[in-house]
């Protein structure tokens, strides 16, 4: 168990705050840290593991990444997948492995939490801990501590990428408690990981429920209570108008992205920093709160690009590689299209039409055959209810969602306790 936030304990971590150095504990140069803790490198942490194998048939190959280890075959045929590689490690149950590249500066090590042997890249270093150390205190201090993603910065050999290679990622140094101390740590962290991984597929099963949902209320295979009325046809152009006035007078300076996982958001929120020139942005499309916004940029989430609704509040702007438009019809419920365009109803039209040129990652469609866009609607009556179904869906999963972050942000304030010894565990 953690030892409850006591007022000793506030004391404790303001102390250290000051740079004043509690009893029981010791200043190093790696930071205030326990008395009994030991400075060590990961070179004495780890034991290297290099058997090779190229038997796909019978032991699956998995990808190193930043959400674990992820078996392959999700995203491409595993036989085709052999063709480009050499050769493959052996990653036994238990042990851990990393890609050694990264274009931010952070490393994602993952133990290999099956109960078999799999396969990954020959480049990824596979690895066990040493009598020394205990795994999952270890990755969790190579996952998560700020110090060792400082590191990590410092390892940058040249071009965009920074590369974290078995040799220098062993000369980190970084200070440990006694094996039993560090078994528990890990213990209470790998707890809280158990609980964030429940909540994840909760809210994937709320996620997959929903989808199932709109296939169904969104084409009227399935009727809410009480309405029987024939549905009809009408095309995206009768209901809708391409916005195109421009920001040329600069009026706005609220960039907007408009992206499959988060919709319409700030771009700084999207990518952490402006990346729009605002000496270009009088190009950019005028989008007032309640303008849809179809992004024809491709991805797995989204295989036909995004169209998301601007409910930020604001006027900003996009780029004119968008396509903007507002739906204002009296017989058509904004809030119900909204979750029609978060549907698959629309991708069949746009895969019919589109051309995806020399840019496999976005497809090119005119305005013409993206505005003749087919959509089958119900009465507005109708479009409303069905409009307020998903509405509970939405709150459901966000309510999920921010209790997911709690967890999230409990885990990260666990381990800046446990990991640097503030907070004792009791054994």
């Amino acid at each position: 168990m953690v030892t409850a936030m006591t007022p000793e304990i506030k004391n404790r971590i303001d102390q250290i705050r000051r740079g004043q150095v509690p009893e029981g504990y010791r200043k190093t140069q790696f930071g205030i840290l326990p008395i009994g803790w030991k400075i060590i490198t990961i070179k004495n942490c780890i034991e290297e593991y290099n058997r090779l194998s190229n038997d796909i048939d019978s032991i699956p190959v998995y990808s190193s990444s930043r959400n674990g280890l992820i078996l392959q075959s999700e995203y491409y045929d595993q036989k085709a997948a052999s063709k480009t590689n050499i050769g493959y490690k052996v990653v036994p149950p238990g042990y851990a492995t990393y890609r050694h590249m990264s274009d931010d500066n952070i490393f994602h090590f993952n133990i290999n939490n099956t109960s078999m042997e799999v396969l990954v890249s020959s480049e990824y270093p596979v690895f066990t801990s040493s009598d020394q150390a205990v795994l999952g205190f270890l990755i969790s201090v190579l996952n998560e501590t700020d110090r060792f993603r400082y590191f990590c910065r410092t390892q940058k050999l040249g071009g965009t990428r920074t590369r974290l290679y078995l040799s220098n990622l062993q000369k980190y140094r970084f200070g440990v408690p006694l094996i039993r101390e560090q078994q528990k740590i890990a213990e209470i962290l790998a707890t809280q990981d158990k609980i964030i991984e429940l909540k994840g597929e909760l809210i994937a099963e709320k996620q997959r429920q929903k989808k199932y949902l709109m296939q169904q209320l969104l084409t009227g295979r399935k009727r809410l209570a009480g309405y029987s009325k024939k549905w009809y046809a009408v095309k995206l152009k009768s209901i809708a108008k391409k916005e195109k006035l421009k920001n040329t007078d600069f009026t706005y300076s609220l960039v907007l992205s408009n992206s499959a996982q988060h919709g319409i958001i700030p771009q700084e929120e999207q990518f952490d920093k402006e990346i729009a020139s605002t000496d270009r942005i009088d190009e950019y499309y005028i989008v007032k709160n309640g303008y849809f916004v179809y992004n024809p940029r491709i991805s797995t989430t989204a295989p036909c690009g995004p169209i998301n609704i601007n409910e930020t509040g604001n006027t900003g702007v996009m780029s004119p590689l968008y396509t903007v438009f507002s739906i204002d019809c009296d017989y058509i419920d904004n809030s119900y299209m909204k979750q029609y365009f978060k549907s698959t109803c629309w991708f069949r039209h746009m895969k019919s039409v589109a051309n995806y040129g020399a840019r496999h990652d976005r497809m090119s469609i005119t305005d013409d055959d993206f505005f003749a866009m087919p959509i089958a609607v119900p009465e507005l009556e109708e479009q409303q209810a069905i409009s307020a179904v998903f509405a509970v869906a939405d709150k459901e999963i966000s309510l999920l969602q921010q209790s997911l972050e709690q967890e999230k942000q409990k885990k990260k304030a666990l381990m800046q306790l446990l990991l640097t010894g503030i907070v004792r565990v009791s054994l």
